[in-house]
């Protein structure tokens, strides 16, 4: 009985039971942007996205309800201690950005009373065309003429490329330690360091996401107040056009001033919203 007990403990899950992993600052970030995502997808823009023609549909709104759901599921395999994992799923995240922003700066770029249909992405959104590679939509999106200033804020040929080769290197198994990251019975000295890894990840590609969301969309963030008026054949207040949602005010004051206040200022300026 004693010698299975100490087997039992010695394959046991280590990280459920050691309170600094638990209570790491990445998992309140996680809560925080997946209830950001979720409150986008319910409760964000109801505008139709120019240039596809395919009923009542907003892909930034479908994007962040996928974007919530793998945020969701690197919190979970977190809690498990599957590291290797939740940096996989981390470039899911990362790749899912890419794309939508891609796809925004697109229709940007090709959408006119001309060409009211972008035929590209509608192949995209009718699954007849995939989208290029990230590093092609990546170049696409750098070259963005009027995000050019917001562009040159972004550390893209350093922190980012770091970001992107860390969790290709952990998806593609690039060395043996990846795969000790996934083991949660084991003895790791490194976990806590992987975290603050992951939190750094984390929040430089949301803040990347939403720069790059509501500069190319300004009214996506807008409060419902204005719309509320105008549906009960009430006069809008003055200038409510401009009011902010409040999940957006949060993480902004949250995650942007604080951590990027040269970026917030750029969206203060640039966009024409009571931020």
């Amino acid at each position: 009985m004693i010698i299975k007990q100490i087997i039992m403990e010695l394959f046991d899950n280590k990280v459920l039971k050691d309170k600094e992993y638990q209570s790491h600052k990445v998992f309140p970030l996680l809560d925080s942007l997946i209830e950001f995502y979720n409150a986008v997808y319910m409760m964000g823009p109801n505008f139709i996205t120019n240039g596809i023609m395919s009923g009542l549909l907003n892909i930034d709104n479908v994007v962040c309800g996928s974007l919530a759901g793998t945020l969701d599921s690197i919190r979970i395999v977190l809690k498990e201690g599957r590291i290797n994992d939740a940096y996989a799923l981390l470039r899911k995240y990362h790749d899912g950005i890419i794309a939508v922003i891609y796809v925004n700066v697109y229709i940007a770029e090709n959408y006119s009373l001309n060409n009211i249909v972008v035929e590209k992405i509608q192949d995209w959104v009718n699954n007849k065309q995939k989208l290029p590679s990230t590093e092609k939509m990546m170049k696409v999106i750098r070259k963005h003429k009027p995000l050019e200033d917001l562009e040159k804020l972004f550390d893209f040929d350093g922190l980012y490329h770091r970001i992107r080769r860390l969790t290709n290197g952990n998806t593609h198994y690039n060395k043996l330690y990846f795969m000790w990251l996934n083991n949660n019975m084991i003895y790791n000295s490194n976990r806590i360091k992987e975290l603050n890894n992951i939190y750094s990840c984390t929040l430089h590609l949301f803040i990347f996401h939403f720069s790059y969301m509501y500069s190319l969309n300004p009214h996506y963030m807008m409060s419902s107040d204005y719309i509320d008026a105008l549906d009960l054949d009430q006069q809008p207040e003055e200038l409510s056009q401009y009011w902010v949602a409040p999940y957006v005010k949060e993480v902004f004051e949250k995650y942007i001033v604080r951590k990027q206040p040269t970026i917030a200022e750029y969206l203060r300026t640039h966009l024409e919203m009571e931020l």
